[in-house]
């Protein structure tokens, strides 16, 4: 049904004269696609449906209008176009006889993915859903609509880079709400800059979110790939999961610091991409690693969830380089100055880490607000509405029937009992001893069950990376998303300075980096090893450093060099007119 509107189907402002509109350029005598719904398209007896924006073989997405809200939104229409059809000027949709079974299937995973973003409309930097319904034979989500631009875009109004001082202010809010996307059991697996907006308000919105064939090769419908973003995985019939997004957003991060699109995944094999910093000499070298870390190809050695590449990457740096550390005015600072400067930067690190852990925790409290309080509006709506709720009960009833809990051992148990929906049960964890347990992998497994806060220090007990102490005692029962602190160990707090000979820069200073010992490098003109290679160090193969006390150790690299000739038969004349 044609709904009669003075509004522009371009922008969905009002436009009171003929002609294209002065704010978009759009004309109602601008071609449309046949097989997608004509703008002016009346659904859901609520929204006008306006110009197709974009589509892929997910469906179509369309600049709409609540008129009821009176307000711009966005509509997503479940519409696989290999598997069913529109005649031109008809809303309904013909599905292909052969293939109804998978449409519906696909169909009731387009309703359950947006019905599951639904109940996490509160958090502010996804695009939130505010409807979804059936009608003309498909389902539709209306979204907000979102006030910006993409992150492609801003990038190339903003000298195709940022700073990772810009990175720092404007990316840790979204990674919070991925690792909480990933906590409700959501996957994006198209996170690129094109799917990350930038609002008027300078915050990060994630959008884009599709059914998993949508994001993976090889299926009945027409994929949607981000070349460079897209994980090794999504290529093969690899599982994927929260390491797949860890991918997608390091993808984004090596792109907005060094202005660089990442190779694509499927490209990479045996063709080495090169580490942000020596892209962009600014980026900071603890950060370049990390980033590429999350862009491993194999799955097992790739971070494997948000929390751990969090954690990471914001963890204080290591290494220590050539130029001194100068005040604003490009003043070299003294020793004392440094070492307060470095204090300060580890406690600001860490309140960053600190104010992230709380974010996620305030946000899973309103999260649980909300749904609480669409579950008394729903009891009272209309028919259409009860039997959303009802879907969107039996979504998350779906989604958390099979919740993991853990005994004092470790090993994974899972509950089998059904979950009443009027009253869902909350999960509960008998907490482990994770006495010399590896922090990466455990905080890993215990992904959004546990919510782990470390604080590293030095231990000559345990190895790096293992834990040995926690503020919760093994045994002790607690609810899921129980946060609990522990102490991870940085390594031994003394230790004996590895041999160098037959090593080049960086293969030493990747020894002494898997040591905790801080180097920095000088040149020394030398014969006495290959050019490049160690030829000393500031202190004996073999001597203590004390590394909890940042004990730094100097590493000199060969630079061989030729005698000059002329100056040896100079030297030669001068001995025999001494004679």
């Amino acid at each position: 049904m044609q709904k009669e509107t003075t509004l522009c189907m371009g922008c969905m402002n009002d436009k009171m004269y003929s002609g294209p509109c002065k704010l978009c350029g759009y004309s109602d005598s601008d071609p449309c696609i046949p097989t997608y719904l004509v703008p002016k398209t009346f659904i859901h007896e609520r929204y006008i449906v306006g110009k197709l924006v974009s589509y892929n073989g997910e469906g179509a997405v369309y600049v709409g209008y609540d008129t009821v809200a009176k307000s711009r939104v966005t509509i997503k229409e479940f519409m696989p176009d290999t598997l069913c059809t529109r005649m031109k000027g008809e809303t309904e949709i013909s599905v292909n006889a052969d293939n109804s079974a998978l449409y519906k299937t696909y169909m009731s995973e387009f309703e359950d993915l947006h019905r599951s973003l639904m109940k996490l409309r509160e958090m502010a930097h996804i695009q939130a859903v505010l409807d979804i319904f059936k009608e003309n034979g498909t389902c539709y989500a209306v979204l907000e609509y979102i006030s910006g631009i993409s992150l492609k875009t801003y990038l190339e109004n903003s000298a195709g880079e940022l700073s990772w001082d810009q990175v720092k202010d404007l990316f840790p809010p979204i990674l919070t709400t991925l690792s909480l996307i990933h906590s409700a059991g959501i996957i994006h697996r198209g996170i690129s800059p094109q799917t990350i907006y930038v609002t008027d308000k300078m915050e990060l919105k994630l959008s884009g979110f599709c059914i998993s064939a949508e994001r993976t090769t090889n299926t009945e419908i027409d994929c949607e790939i981000f070349s460079g973003y897209a994980a090794p995985e999504q290529y093969s019939n690899e599982i994927n999961g929260t390491w797949t997004d860890v991918y997608g957003i390091a993808a984004v991060l090596y792109r907005v610091l060094t202005g660089t699109a990442p190779t694509e995944a499927i490209a990479r094999a045996g063709n080495p991409m090169m580490e942000p910093m020596l892209i962009n000499r600014n980026v900071p070298q603890n950060v370049s690693k990390v980033v590429m870390h999350g862009m491993r190809l194999p799955t097992e050695t790739r971070i494997r969830s948000i929390t751990e590449f969090v954690d990471k990457l914001f963890a204080p740096p290591r290494y220590i380089g050539n130029e001194p550390v100068r005040d604003n005015d490009g003043r070299p600072l003294t020793k004392r100055e440094e070492k307060i400067l470095k204090k300060k930067e580890k406690e600001r690190r860490k309140t960053l880490v600190t104010l992230i852990v709380v974010g996620v925790i305030l946000i899973m409290f309103a999260a649980a607000f909300a749904l609480a309080l669409s579950g008394v509006f729903d009891s009272h709506g209309s028919s259409d509405t009860s039997e959303n709720s009802s879907s969107s009960v039996s979504s998350s009833s779906s989604s958390s029937s099979a919740v993991s809990s853990f005994s004092s051992s470790g090993t994974e148990s899972t509950e089998t009992s059904e979950t009443s929906e009027s009253e869902p049960s909350l999960a509960s964890i008998q907490i482990s001893d994770f006495t010399d347990s590896s922090y990466e992998r455990t905080a890993a497994r215990y992904e959004g069950i546990l919510v782990f806060v470390p604080t590293y220090d030095y231990s000559d007990e345990y190895s790096a990376g293992m834990m040995f102490d926690q503020s919760i005692e093994p045994g002790e029962i607690v609810p899921q998303g129980t946060q609990i602190k522990v102490k991870v160990s940085k390594g031994k707090s003394v230790v004996p300075l590895p041999e160098y000979k037959g090593d080049d820069e960086a293969a030493y200073t990747e020894k002494l980096e898997k040591l905790n010992i801080k180097y920095s490098v000088e040149i020394k003109k030398s014969n006495d090893a290959e050019n490049g290679f160690v030829v000393s160090c500031s202190k004996e193969v073999g001597d203590l450093v004390k590394v909890s006390e940042g004990e730094i150790v100097v590493v000199y690299i060969a630079e061989n060099y030729t005698e000059d000739p002329e100056s040896s038969s100079s030297d030669l004349t001068d001995d025999v007119s001494e004679e």
